[in-house]
This record gives structure tokens, C-alpha cells and sequence, in this order.
């Protein structure tokens, strides 16, 4: 007990009152944030952190901006100690040419009153395009590794030297670019590595120019190999003695064999009902509820395949048995 407590005690320590004459403003990770240049198009936005290390509970009570080229927002208007927020500042590219500093104001309620004064910059550029403005893989499967491109103009005689990206899942490449009575155009593919982490990402391709870089944003959803349908397995009342049964499909991005499940008890068993070995993209399995008396189930039964990732995935069923 007193271990814990003493625990307590050291962690609240580092957890200091606002004193006089100390900013509030030294809580956040930054209090400005350059784009550079930007495409006359796209919205850009940033996050300024606010770290609540105080003992004391922040209050956001407003936020207002110099320029209505800028929206700022917030994740929450209330910080407790020890929590983190977000402000963040989305500017309007095609609000503004050349060079924008834009100041976003936010005024805290509590624990003292005081305005925060946070810069945004940027230098919108007409004298480029991409279409489309944004690199957009929409949906792709772990295990698949799919391209996307854009296609870039530059007026005059600027020309593109090199693009790299945030995220080290994206490789990026350019074709011969040809010139028109409009510019110079490439094409720029991006393709993505097929080990990515199943989720939504978010990252930036950088383009550098000899005139200086401009970020395209690129996103992208990872879904798993293997997709069950349905996702859990739920059985109506079922009377005890009177099986039921319920079938599943599995579909992988590529074909697949299904080596085994596991998990099964007497209560629910499942087994493969497509015929033959070879590897197939979609199988059905059968799932049986064989209840022995009245209550409610539930388990997880675990599929393994012979794929490299997600070999083995749990599948959960549930049941409720009746008299």
C-alpha cells in the first residue's frame, strides 16, 4: 500500500500549478507552423499540441483566426491534468497567392484568463498543378501491393528534381516527363508495400522543385488478408438437443488453403464444406451449435490458413440455449 501510495504522490508531483506570471502558451509543442508552398486547391492543415502538465483543468472558452482563409478547431474544449489537446488550423488554399500568415487565437477560460496567439504560413502557388490534387488509394488488401498516380504541370521553366514521401510503406516513381505549350508534365506513381499495417493511414508526398517543394496528400485503408462474413457468429435460440448450424465465407486477396479450426468443444465445431486441397480465394465453413443445456455461449474459434500473414484469425461465436 505504500508503495502505491508514495507512486501517486511522485507522479502528481511533476504535475505543476499555473504560477504567476507563467504562459500558458508553454504548453503547447509549438506556437507556429510553416507549409511552404502549397498548391492553389488542396486544403492544408496542422496540429498544435496542448500538454495539460499543470494540476489544474484547462478551458478552451474561444478560438478565432485573423484571416477567414483559416478555420481552427479543436478536439476538445476541456483538458484535464495530465490530458493532451489539439487545436487545428485548416487553411483555404484557394483563399490566397503568394506569400499568408494567418494567426489563430485561443482563449482559455480557466484556469486563468489569457489569449494564446498561434501562426500558420504558407505560399500558395499558381504556377503548378496536380490532378487529381490528392494520391488516394481508397481500399486495399494486406498482402496486395496497388499504385496510384498523379499526374504534375509546371509553367515556365521550373522543373521537378526529386519527390519523397513520410511514410517508408510508399515508393514513389516518375515517368519521362513531356513538355507542352503549358509546361513540363510528369506522371507520378506511387505504389504501396505489401507488409503495410492493416488501418487508415495519412501521410505527405513532398515534391522539391527548383523553385522550392509542395506536399500531395496520400491516403490509404489497409483491410486484412482474410475477410469473414459474417464477422461474429451469432445464433438465434436454439433448443437444447436440436442443433444449428450457420455458414461462413471466408475470402483472401489471394488463394489460400485452410489447415484447421481450432477451438471447437462439442458446443460449437465448425469444419470446411469446400471440396478438394487446392488453394482457393473463397471457402465456406459450417459452423455447428450443439447445445447441451439452457444458458448462453460465447467462444472464439481460431481459423488457421496457410498464408504468410494473418495465418491465424479468431472468429467469434455466441449462441443462447432454451429448453
Amino acid at each position: 500500500m505504500y508503495r502505491l501510495c508514495f507512486a501517486m504522490l511522485v507522479g502528481a508531483s511533476f504535475l505543476a500549478p499555473v504560477g504567476a506570471g507563467e504562459s500558458l502558451a508553454t504548453l503547447f509543442d509549438t506556437q507556429s507552423h510553416d507549409f511552404g508552398n502549397v498548391l492553389v486547391g488542396p486544403p492544408v492543415s496542422h496540429n498544435f499540441t496542448i500538454k495539460n502538465n499543470t494540476n489544474q483543468t484547462l478551458q478552451i472558452g474561444n478560438l478565432r483566426v485573423s484571416c477567414g482563409c483559416t478555420t481552427p478547431s479543436t478536439t476538445t474544449y476541456t483538458i484535464p491534468p495530465g490530458k493532451t489537446g489539439v487545436v487545428t488550423a485548416t487553411m483555404d488554399t484557394r483563399r490566397f497567392v503568394g506569400p499568408k500568415s494567418v494567426t489563430v487565437f485561443v482563449l482559455f477560460t480557466a484556469p486563468v484568463q489569457e489569449e494564446i496567439s498561434l501562426v500558420v504560413s504558407a505560399y500558395g502557388r499558381t504556377d503548378m498543378s496536380v490532378t487529381p490534387e490528392s494520391i488516394s488509394f481508397g481500399q486495399m488488401r494486406k498482402g496486395t501491393a496497388p499504385t496510384a498516380s498523379t499526374t504534375i504541370t509546371l509553367a515556365g521553366s521550373s522543373r521537378i528534381t526529386e519527390a519523397s514521401s513520410e511514410s517508408g510503406y510508399v515508393q514513389l516513381a516518375f515517368k519521362e516527363p513531356k513538355q507542352s505549350q503549358f509546361g513540363t508534365t510528369y506522371e507520378l506513381t506511387a505504389k504501396m508495400r505489401s507488409d503495410i499495417p492493416v488501418g487508415k493511414w495519412y501521410t505527405d508526398v513532398w515534391v522539391k522543385t527548383d523553385a522550392g517543394r509542395f506536399r500531395i496528400p496520400l491516403t490509404v485503408e489497409v483491410e486484412p488478408s482474410l475477410s469473414i462474413t459474417p464477422g461474429v457468429v451469432q445464433f438465434d435460440r436454439t433448443k437444447v438437443g436440436e442443433p444449428a448450424k450457420k455458414a461462413i465465407v471466408v475470402k483472401g486477396a489471394e488463394p489460400f488453403r485452410i489447415l484447421g479450426v481450432k477451438g471447437g468443444d462439442g458446443t460449437f465445431d465448425a469444419v470446411e464444406t469446400s471440396s478438394g486441397d487446392q488453394p482457393k480465394a473463397t471457402h465456406l465453413i459450417m459452423v455447428t451449435f450443439k447445445p447441451g443445456k439452457e444458458g448462453d455461449y460465447a467462444k472464439a474459434l481460431e481459423l488457421v490458413t496457410d498464408l504468410k500473414d494473418e495465418n491465424k484469425v479468431n472468429i467469434p461465436v455466441k449462441g443462447t440455449a432454451m429448453r
